[in-house]
């Protein structure tokens, strides 16, 4: 199992950070590139919770993850991984948190993957191990600039 932390300083306010990780409309891929709003089918939805089925293309086809999506505590977003053609379940999710500083917010992004042990899984697995410190500081640091924009935009929830 591969764990990446990301954590970032923000001039957002943590429940605006917090809102847009569980803002399933067509605008969560202005602030998360990797979501391919043809691809996103939400499932279900209450008040705290979220079944939701996110995809991007890779490339070699599309990779797809089904999330139960969980904000029932204050100051967090959890995606735990129900089904995947890439991350084995269980074992892998997704956390994000906020929490108030000077600035604004500062924002923690964890990754935890396990990947299944088709040949999809072992190639993205590896690719994670390898690069993805890399690859996932820069795209959360990419999502905390979308954020800013969307923010400074003065585009709201309604």
């Amino acid at each position: 199992m591969t764990t990446i932390r990301v954590v970032v300083d923000t001039s957002v306010p943590p429940g605006r950070v917090l809102f847009a990780a569980r803002d399933f409309s067509e605008r969560r891929a202005e602030i998360f590139p990797a979501v391919s709003v043809p691809k996103l089918e939400v499932h279900e939805q209450t008040a705290t919770s979220a079944d939701v089925t996110e995809g991007t293309s890779a490339g070699i086809g599309d990779n797809w993850e089904r999330c139960y999506y969980d904000w029932s505590e204050p100051g967090s977003v959890t995606a735990t991984v129900t089904d995947s053609n890439v991350y084995a379940v269980p074992g892998s999710s997704w956390e994000i948190t906020a929490a108030p500083n000077e600035a604004g917010s500062r924002i923690e992004m964890t990754w935890i993957r396990e990947f299944r042990h088709g040949p999809r899984g072992r190639m993205f697995g590896t690719a994670f191990r390898l690069f993805g410190n890399r690859i996932f500081n820069k795209y959360g640091r990419d999502i905390v600039e979308n954020l800013e924009r969307v923010e400074a935009a003065g585009l709201r929830d309604s």
